[in-house]
């Protein structure tokens, strides 16, 4: 019995655990208060925004893209606190387009800037990568008296680096918040389940105790 104390301490350990990463998702940028103009003559198809210059090599969301009011969003906001244009805004405003791929710069509804047209192609941009990762780690002890049978008890975590990961931004450059971020992508494994939104994506740790026989 002596010599099983010190054995039973470094055997019957289980550890575990998985990785995901991938690139962010691909997303185009719409203009909705066109296609709601365009409604009105029977074109029922989503309208693309109309870039104001060359769109250029940067299509990645910034690191600081994420949540409410952030420093750096994934597009330039339209418009400046003032209700000017912004001079940095890659699309022309909502309203001041005249035809699919062209528009005026400027604000609406005046619209009095120079005419520019540009292509934007689908799925032009993209989101945030995502990483999580979880790790699990279990002590199994075997039972006296109950043959082939083993109590194990460890702990099991969730996202272990606590590390955030943000869904797609506001993609409607009518939209207040365009290119901003709002949300965090949704775990592929956690507590709450798959894909249950950001309720599920901070760290969590559960006890786990089970039986095996």
């Amino acid at each position: 019995m002596g010599g099983r104390g010190p054995v039973s301490l470094v055997t019957g350990w289980q550890v575990s655990g998985t990785a995901f990463f991938h690139t962010g998702f691909p997303y185009s940028v719409f203009d909705n208060y066109e296609a709601g103009v365009l409604q009105a003559k029977n074109f029922f198809g989503p309208i693309y925004a109309v870039p104001a210059r060359p769109l250029g090599p940067d299509p990645y969301c910034g690191s600081g893209a994420g949540f409410v009011n952030p420093v750096h969003p994934c597009q330039p906001p339209q418009l400046l606190s003032e209700d000017t244009p912004n001079p940095n805004a890659r699309f022309v405003q909502a309203g001041c387009e005249t035809g699919f791929d062209s528009g005026h710069l400027g604000a609406f509804p005046e619209c009095d800037g120079r005419v520019v047209s540009f292509a934007q192609s689908r799925n032009r941009f993209r989101g945030p990568n995502y990483f999580n990762t979880d790790f699990t780690i279990v002590k199994n002890t075997k039972l006296s008296r109950w043959e082939n049978a083993s109590f194990g008890i460890g702990l099991q975590f969730y996202n272990a680096f606590n590390h955030p990961s943000f869904g797609l931004p506001s993609n409607t450059i009518d939209d207040f918040g365009f290119g901003w971020i709002f949300a965090a992508a949704g775990a592929y494994t956690s507590l709450a389940g798959n894909n249950t939104g950001g309720d599920s994506t901070r760290r969590l740790i559960q006890l786990k105790a089970q039986i095996q026989f």
